[in-house]
């Protein structure tokens, strides 16, 4: 609801006072707004209206669940029509209309706020600005990328629209889009003062003459900045990032027209993509799933929370050090054990180096020294004997880390957590040697640390409630987002990269050409081609991965595989990966360049299109994902989309595996496989599931 509030001498509040903890824009409340700004318009004794909140933020967005249910592009209008109309009363009524920004406005908020003809903010260091709808597949939706750029110009405007940034206060001040910023208890006092000493306020874009800040659409900076725009939003989103071309679009057809002409062009975009299969896609796993994920709802009930105050990370490599650095940034006093105490000492200079590098760039929240101060080097495990929660990250080998583990145990209090951040070595053959097994766990975090936000966590047969949720009170903690399966070789994500990096190979077997896999695998919408990414695992490590998640062989996505065939015999022929400027590629001073001998190592057997090979890299993935949710790996097909999504990159406008097969229909996915299991072998063999979803024409998702 939007409650109305007299602040005095004709100046009229409406503060919005949504259900829940946020305020959110539906198609109900817009309406509401538009019949009270219409009759406070009228009303002759009303001087000025103020937008404001009753709620520590001003608005977080629209509904996004209601935009979700919206099946086609008239639904998507008729939802936000009312909110357009009265967006353009509020600012053409011929009264000062000022917005009262208690904090964080987004989106939609946000798009009201530039409505209003003056933006006045509460000192608030947590309030957030932004549009960050491109990062669900959408675009501004109510005269955002119309207003913003007429208010900042088209440089200041177009980064914020397509990255989805959320500006800080002092950024939003410095760039325009907030004008004034005054203490917290005098917002509502300072917007009516505003009110009364501007009764004849008008928008900039409204007056005579009126003339775009910085350069034009049709000016020779304004065709090259375009220019390069579109070619970044081509690369980075191999063709399928329709939230940026639509922005791109809109803003270069509606910035050479008035303003209500505009907003009528970035209203047709918007109601195409809300409708759309890649938003709703990208709303699902990205919006719902990741903050189902973080709201920790697979936490066991009735355990009191913990924190952990004292963390062990046994192991100086590269992934031990990217989880001492988080671990500190969050406040958490680390040791770091390595092999020698010099060994200890060179871990810790070089998370060092490295945090003064993420300094330089404006990326630490913290001085580097008081970040280093948290972090203690020793090879003694009698240094862990007072921590409350331990990470082993040492050589992804069983002997390795049984020693480990068992050694941190011998110290350890009882109840403390042990984990292993292995990526496919089930957990419970780790703990068969750990004094109380119970509290062992997965941590599977993802490299670089510090920025990839998914971390597996594995529940093995013997891990207790309360080490699952001590283990997701840190992911907390550390602001990670964490998937929960159950234990296996590999658990999920490493047997689906897995999939994805044997059925490459499979194909370089098969004589196919490393760039035509990577085209076809870029051009579906993955930041890097299998072939690349093989490279950049290395081939003797690939080598060792694909042994160990062999098992015992008789698993499916094994049968009619010549992945490791094709390793062997390009390590044979010195083919290492690119570090070594030779493997699937040569690489040299200027590049990387096509290796000649892949050929005549491995003669083409045909000439397979891009859409054959699209099909195989991706069906793989699915098939290996739906056997996951059989296997009991997996609790529901949500989790597996957002680790895939999060976890190695799978394209955010398919959803992931699982919405991918959505997508297709499970019938013709079916047809498609069984067809591919035909010419390439049983691993493309479709599940009983598939073939019973195929027949009763059901989905993953209603």
């Amino acid at each position: 609801m939007i409650r109305q509030q007299d602040l005095g001498d004709g100046v009229v509040a409406l503060l919005y006072a949504c259900e829940g903890p946020v305020n959110t824009l539906d198609g109900r409340i817009n309406r509401e707004l538009g019949e009270k700004a219409a009759a406070l318009l009228a009303d002759p004794a009303v001087r000025g209206i103020v937008i404001g909140s009753d709620k520590a933020d001003f608005i977080a967005g629209g509904d996004l669940k209601e935009l979700q249910a919206a099946r086609d592009p008239q639904a998507v209008q008729a939802i936000v029509a009312p909110f357009l109309q009265a967006l353009r009363a509020l600012e053409k009524g011929g009264k000062p209309v000022v917005a009262a920004l208690t904090g964080t406005a987004l989106g939609g908020g946000l798009e009201l706020a530039l409505a209003c003809h003056r933006r006045i903010a509460a000192d608030n260091a947590q309030a957030r600005f932004g549009f960050p709808e491109a990062t669900l597949g959408l675009m501004p939706g109510a005269g955002g990328t119309q207003r913003l750029p007429r208010l900042i110009g088209i440089a200041a405007a177009t980064p914020l629209l397509l990255e989805g940034k959320r500006l800080p206060l002092v950024d939003a001040k410095a760039l325009g889009i907030v004008d004034e910023v005054v203490p917290a208890g005098e917002l509502l006092a300072a917007a009516k003062a505003w009110v009364l000493a501007n009764p004849q306020a008008t928008q900039p874009w409204d007056r005579k003459g009126f003339v775009l800040p910085g350069f034009t659409v049709q000016s020779q900076q304004g065709r090259n900045f375009f220019l390069g725009a579109w070619a970044r939003s081509k690369k980075g989103g191999g063709g399928n990032d329709a939230a940026a071309e639509a922005i791109l679009q809109v803003l270069q057809q509606g910035l050479e027209r008035g303003l209500d002409a505009g907003i009528a062009i970035e209203t047709r975009y918007f109601a195409r993509l809300a409708s759309g299969n890649a938003d709703k896609n990208k709303i699902r796993t990205l919006f719902n799933g990741v903050n189902r994920a973080k709201s920790m709802k697979m936490r066991p009930t009735g355990l009191p929370a913990t924190s952990v105050k004292h963390l062990a990370v046994l192991g100086g490599g590269v992934m031990g050090r990217g989880i001492a650095q988080v671990a500190a940034l969050a406040g958490i006093r680390v040791t770091l054990i390595d092999v020698s105490d010099e060994a200890a000492r060179k871990s810790v200079e070089a998370i060092r180096a490295y945090a003064s590098k993420e300094a330089e760039k404006g990326r630490l929240k913290i001085a580097v020294d008081e970040l280093i101060a948290r972090i203690h080097p020793a090879s003694d495990y009698q240094a862990i004997a007072g921590c409350d929660f331990a990470l082993e990250a040492v050589f992804e080998q069983a002997e390795v880390k049984r020693a480990v583990l068992t050694r941190a145990a011998a110290v350890l209090g009882a109840e403390v957590p042990i984990a292993s951040n292995t990526s496919t070595m089930p957990i419970g053959g780790l703990a068969e040697h750990v004094s109380q097994p119970a509290r062992v766990i997965g941590l599977h975090f993802f490299s670089p640390v510090d920025r990839m936000p998914l971390v597996e966590v594995i529940r093995a047969a013997q891990t207790d409630d309360a080490t699952l949720a001590r283990a997701l009170d840190f992911m907390k903690q550390l602001a990670k987002t964490p998937v929960v399966v159950n234990d296996g070789l590999g658990f999920f994500t490493s047997r689906i990269v897995t999939t994805y990096s044997s059925e490459t190979l499979n194909l370089v077997g098969e004589g196919v050409p490393a760039q035509w896999i990577d085209n076809a695998a870029v051009n579906g919408g993955f930041g890097i081609g299998g072939a690349a990414l093989a490279e950049l695992t290395t081939l003797p490590l690939l080598k060792d991965i694909l042994q160990s998640m062999r098992g015992n062989g008789e698993r499916v996505a094994n049968a009619g595989n010549i992945a490791e065939a094709t390793v062997a015999k390009l390590l044979q022929l010195g083919r290492i990966g690119k570090a070594a400027g030779k493997g699937l590629y040569d690489y040299g001073p200027e590049g990387r360049d096509v290796w000649p001998g892949l050929a005549e190592a491995f003669p083409q057997r045909g000439a397979p299109d891009e859409e054959t090979i699209r099909r195989r890299l991706f069906n793989v993935q699915s098939l290996e994902a739906v056997r996951c949710l059989d296997d009991g790996v997996l609790a529901q097909p949500l989790d597996g989309d957002v680790a895939a999504v999060l976890g190695w990159g799978y394209p955010s406008h398919l959803g992931g595996p699982f919405a991918y097969i959505d997508r297709i229909g499970a019938k013709a996915f079916v047809a498609e496989c069984d067809e591919l299991a035909g010419r390439h072998g049983a691993r493309f063999t479709p599940p009983a599931r598939l073939r019973r979803m195929a027949e009763a024409g059901e989905t993953f998702y209603g």
